[in-house]
């Protein structure tokens, strides 16, 4: 307890114990020392004597309005800077000593960041992915049912970390940064990270943020955080001069395949389902790469369409190209999009892709640029409930422009009625080729009933998920294991 008092200067009561550190009274236990910190609607601080009856051992908080004469809670007025310090003591591990790959976007951070993964074990480099898929380091999975975010918390990373029981110095750390942990600040204790990325913005969210400029805004907070490789989509550099503490457009590193003149220049030289070749030209690089300018790398991986290259972009761009070669292709054929992301399903007779796309960006990106690759597309997706509303008939829009037939059906519900994501949808669109089967798996079973064998059955919105929240009850539910039992 030494430490522990020297750290934030109190002194303890006697034959105090910590069984473990929580920022959420839902996660206390006997012995925990609870952290009542600033939340996004109000101060944990109001929740100090509640955790002390669940069972918490101590409360520290930084709440100067919250007075307590209860000798177990305590008052520290820069608790914020000495945290990530007490954090670091009482798990054994330096946090900031490792290497920190973050992406944020409204499509595609998922999977550039599980390339970097993928990318970084072929290197021989121990890495973890943190994000919509959960936590892998290096292949195995983590248990992370302490945390269901997309980007976890300060405390989170550390129960991340600590539950790989790793001893080594440092490892990698690749994640997904979403826009609602950008505007919360949940890792902005963090002091370095190797790189950075934007990769897009589409409007998305606005259930949360109201507008698309305040979604915008928590997009380019990634850019307050300290890295040396700041990766940003062209198309973004714009926006980027609205922001003070973007000091200007040379700290950012802009990646495109239109522009000839952009930092990095990509090119896509072949593309099929099978296989593709792009090369990357280095025009301008980081301050760290400056060896690399004038540079030009040539790839061949399996991944498609030309969207999921550019994800792949940014995930080389991030690492960097020391372990490249300038003289020959560079075969990256090993790499494999997450599971529910662009996915055709292998060994079965017929072409079916399941995908996580659920914006109207993400639908006209798939849709789009899956059209050229067979010749009708039927697809089956549903809507949310209890979100964002304006997307779902510009989402039904772009369906019915882009496919043969659309079964829509439900997605997670949750406590809207079906009926009433349907009406929705189906506000100012042309509906003669859409037909509604609000029961999930019959529709999909009808989706293969329509198919032949040029065509393509896109199953979209739920990717990689296994549940599927129908009247505010969870239950099991699968899109793979629909296929998979269609085709058996």
């Amino acid at each position: 307890m030494n430490e522990l008092e020297q750290i934030f200067g109190i002194q303890l009561p006697k034959n105090i114990k910590i069984s473990s550190v929580v920022n959420t009274t839902d996660k206390v236990i006997k012995d925990s020392i609870f952290f009542g910190l600033q939340g996004t609607r109000v101060h944990g601080s109001r929740y100090a004597d509640k955790a002390l009856e669940l069972g918490a051992s101590l409360v520290i908080h930084n709440d100067p309005d919250f007075i307590s004469k209860h000798k177990n809670i305590f008052y520290i007025k820069d608790l914020n800077d000495k945290l990530i310090m007490f954090l670091n003591a009482f798990y054994n591990i330096d946090i900031n000593s490792n290497n920190f790959y973050a992406f944020t976007g409204t499509n595609g951070k998922t999977s550039a960041a599980y390339l970097t993964h993928q990318l970084l074990q072929k290197m021989n480099y121990d890495s973890v992915y943190i994000g919509t898929l959960g936590v892998k380091f290096n292949k195995e999975e983590i248990d992370t049912s302490f945390s269901k975010k997309t980007t976890p918390d300060i405390f989170e990373l550390f129960e991340i970390v600590n539950s790989i029981n790793c001893k080594m110095d440092s490892i990698n750390v690749c994640m997904e940064l979403s826009s609602h942990a950008l505007d919360q600040k949940r890792i902005d204790k963090i002091n370095w990270f190797y790189s950075l990325s934007i990769m897009n913005i589409r409007s998305d969210h606005l259930d949360y943020h109201l507008n698309i400029d305040a979604y915008i805004d928590s997009k380019f907070e990634i850019f307050r955080l300290n890295s040396s490789i700041k990766l940003i989509d062209a198309e973004l550099l714009d926006h980027s001069k609205s922001y003070d503490f973007i000091n200007n457009n040379h700290s950012l590193i802009s990646i495109s395949n239109t522009n000839n003149f952009s930092d990095i220049f990509f090119n896509i030289e072949k593309l099929s389902l099978n296989k593709c070749i792009f090369s990357i030209q280095i025009n301008n690089p980081t301050i760290c790469q400056k060896h690399e300018k004038h540079k030009k790398y040539k790839f061949s991986c399996k991944i498609f369409p030309e969207y999921n290259i550019s994800n792949l972009v940014f995930a080389i761009c991030s690492i960097g190209f020391d372990e490249f070669s300038e003289n020959e292709i560079n075969d990256l054929s090993y790499l494999k999009l997450p599971k529910g992301r662009l996915e055709l399903i292998k060994n079965i007779p017929a072409n079916v892709i399941i995908d996580y796309a659920h914006n109207e960006h993400s639908f006209h990106t798939v849709l789009s640029s899956l059209k050229e690759f067979f010749e009708n597309l039927i697809v089956v997706y549903g809507c949310g409930g209890n979100r964002d509303k304006s997307k779902r008939s510009k989402m039904l829009s772009i369906a019915t422009e882009n496919c043969a037939q659309v079964i829509f059906t439900s997605d997670n519900s949750r406590t809207e009625s079906f009926n009433n994501i349907l009406a929705d949808s189906k506000k100012g669109n042309d509906l003669d080729k859409v037909i509604s089967i609000e029961d999930r798996k019959k529709a999909i079973i009808h989706g293969t009933e329509l198919i032949k064998e040029k065509d393509c059955l896109l199953i979209l919105g739920k990717g990689h998920e296994v549940t599927q929240d129908i009247g505010g009850e969870i239950k099991h539910f699968s899109d793979h294991e629909v296929i998979n039992e269609i085709y058996k």
